[in-house]
């Protein structure tokens, strides 16, 4: 259905918009000049690679083209409909399972992906929270803290939910997998209720071969059941001809979901949808959406009050204060969030989006960037998928935080429409390719050359090559040590897992109660000898917290500029004075650095939440273990150790003491 007046003008704005994001923004070096933390891939190697696949897939094409001028046209066969997408959606599920074996070793690869396993694990159990592990500072996880109810992760529970129902039926590294073919068959029904059947097969097929999408649905992360339940909102309202309430209930159920997962893009996802209820005037429908997603939107508030002491208070301030939400302030490490760092970190991201999306040899959303500007964009159906690409990208301009593995994984929010918009400019594309015609060239070869050329070229070349460097990065993050004691016959143990210098520091204030944005903010400014020595002293005192945290406060403000990090330290993080000699006790925890660690929550989560069976993964804290040896008195004790002869090799497992026999 067409768009009129002032509709159609919203409509090509946003999609100019949206064109210079894609086309002129990745081409500046604009985090280079506004001094961002994030940088993003290197402009220069960015700029002539992108220059390079695109002249060559262009000469490819055109030759083809020019080559096939004497022949007759060819009948293009046609393949569409809901059993091509099937075929998809379990192609790219066994493809995701794969990636999470063989590249990830079914091990999260991010702290974040940790907690939330094992907020998983808590849920599971039966429970809202974990009991406090004793003593604290072994036990604490990254993203995790000790509230009223008890310890829990930073994280709404959507995803923790998800996955217990995983830890249930002992497949929860298969969730995502799942979830990303379930999306597969949503977004065919989104894009088919929006522009028809042709055009929902070709988003089917790119989703199914996006090589983000495949990574991201091998990994726990929230983000991937978020876009799911999103792609199930919109499914519900776009592909009926005419939607009852029964498809508003699951909308509104469906957001309610994304919203009890990833806050802020429940947000982005309702952008869309509200587009859509305007458009056709359904503002009377509203009310059932709303009925379908109180449920769980009131069990989210009572959650909230139980653990966090308020129904509208979320985790990640209630852990790290306000510095932690949206817009420009001090963010939580200490560090200012300006418009212009926002702007490099857009600029950073959008180029990751052009490299990580598909991993094709030209830039990825630049077919999407062109047609931006090339189509008059007339339909209503064009007004929601560029607010749906756009959306994402303007929230997130306002947060603080670039993450990134695999990918620019924030805007994965957005990546439903950016397929949907890829499908639409290719299909426009080869429309009027076939209708143009010539006697020098063969437009419709060419550009079925063009797309062939990108997608094999992509698949076989570039593909394998991000494949094997994720395979082959971060091992000690995909160590299964647990194997070694399983081959044993070892079921009850506790497990001494080595950890960085700063990491014994950093548990130590934390099981002390100071604030985690003021422990990270001195972390990333005090020498590591001077906050290791103040952490020592508090624990031996008997301050309270209140008075702990003034404390640190009076240091961090004493010494404003930050140490620099020691060159060569196997920590990059670590930062020592070099004019200060180290005091013996520094010196020692320093040595211990050089012998090798390994990072605690990937061996942390795995824990039961009682603490009191199974296999225990405690932090070796050396000298200070003799309260956790006396509360594990009888228990076979391993440490996992790194051969002194290779601080880099891999850790091994080691006995170091016989369990009692009763």
């Amino acid at each position: 259905m067409r768009i009129k007046g002032a509709g159609k003008s919203l409509t090509r704005w946003v999609w100019y918009a949206l064109g210079t994001l894609l086309l002129f923004v990745p081409l500046l070096p604009i985090a280079q000049w506004v001094g961002a933390r994030d940088t993003g891939p290197a402009w220069r190697d960015y700029t002539s690679s992108s220059a390079i696949g695109v002249a060559v897939v262009l000469i490819v094409a055109l030759l083809c083209g020019r080559l096939s001028i004497r022949f007759r046209a060819p009948n293009w066969p046609g393949f569409y409909g809901v059993k091509v997408v099937l075929f998809l959606a379990v192609a790219l599920t066994i493809a995701a399972a794969v990636v999470a074996s063989a590249v990830f070793a079914r091990s999260p690869q991010l702290v974040d992906e940790m907690a939330q396993l094992f907020h998983a694990k808590i849920f599971a159990a039966g429970r809202i929270a974990a009991p406090a592990p004793e003593p604290a500072e072994f036990f604490l996880l990254t993203h995790t803290f000790l509230s009223d109810a008890g310890w829990i992760s930073q994280y709404p529970p959507g995803q923790s939910l998800l996955l217990a129902v995983g830890y249930l039926l002992d497949l929860e590294w298969l969730v995502n997998p799942l979830l990303g073919g379930l999306s597969t068959i949503l977004i065919y029904f989104v894009a088919r209720g929006l522009y028809g059947i042709k055009t929902a097969t070709v988003a089917a097929l790119l989703w199914a071969s996006a090589a983000w999408v495949v990574f991201m649905s091998a990994t726990y992360m929230n983000h991937v059941s978020a876009v799911a339940f999103s792609l199930l909102a919109w499914a519900a309202l776009f592909a009926p001809k005419l939607p009852r309430r029964r498809h508003f209930l699951l909308a509104g159920f469906a957001l309610s979901v994304v919203a009890v997962t990833r806050p802020l893009d429940a947000i982005g996802a309702a952008v869309p949808v509200m587009a859509w209820v305007a458009m056709h005037r359904h503002w009377r429908k509203l009310g059932f959406m709303v009925i379908g997603g109180l449920p769980l939107i009131v069990a989210f508030g009572v959650l909230n009050s139980v653990t966090l002491g308020h129904p509208l208070a979320l985790g990640y301030t209630t852990m790290w204060g306000s510095a932690h939400g949206i817009g420009f302030h001090t963010d939580p490490y200490g560090h200012p969030f300006t418009p212009l760092i926002a702007l490099g970190n857009l600029s950073a991201a959008v180029r990751r989006l052009h490299i990580y999306f598909y991993e094709w040899p030209i830039p990825a959303l630049l077919p999407l960037g062109l047609w931006a500007f090339a189509s008059r964009h007339g339909r209503r159906s064009d007004l929601i998928v560029g607010l749906g690409v756009v959306t994402t990208p303007l929230l997130y301009f306002f947060y603080w935080h670039s993450g990134f593995h695999p990918g620019p994984r924030f805007y994965y929010a957005m990546a439903p429409w950016g397929v949907i918009g890829t499908a639409l400019a290719w299909r426009w594309l080869w429309v009027r390719a076939r209708l143009k015609s010539s006697h020098l060239l063969r437009w419709d070869v060419a550009a079925a050359a063009l797309a062939a050329v990108v997608l094999v070229w992509g698949a076989v070349g570039v593909f394998p090559v991000r494949f094997a460097f994720y395979r082959d990065s971060l091992p000690r993050l995909k160590l299964h040590p647990e194997k070694t004691l399983e081959q044993q016959a070892v079921s009850q143990a506790l497990v001494l897992v080595p950890v960085s210098w700063g990491s014994r520091t950093i548990s130590k204030l934390w099981s002390l109660g100071a604030p985690y944005s003021l422990i990270e903010n001195a972390y990333r400014t005090l020498d590591a000898c001077q906050l290791h020595e103040f952490a020592e002293n508090e624990i031996r005192s008997t301050q309270s917290r209140q008075e702990i945290t003034v404390a640190l406060e009076v240091l961090v403000r004493e010494n404003p500029v930050a140490a620099p990090q020691v060159p060569g330290a196997p920590d990059p993080t670590l930062k020592l004075w070099p004019d200060q000699p180290l005091s013996e006790e520094c010196a020692l925890e320093l040595r211990r650095d050089f012998e090798g660690f390994t990072v605690y929550p990937t061996l942390g989560w795995r824990n039961e939440i009682n603490l009191a069976e199974g296999i225990v993964w405690a932090r070796d804290r050396f000298e200070q273990n003799v309260e956790l040896l006396e509360r594990y008195s009888g228990w076979p004790v391993w440490r996992l150790v790194t051969p002194p002869s290779d601080p880099n090799a891999m850790p091994v497992m080691q006995l170091v003491r016989e369990g009692s026999r009763d």
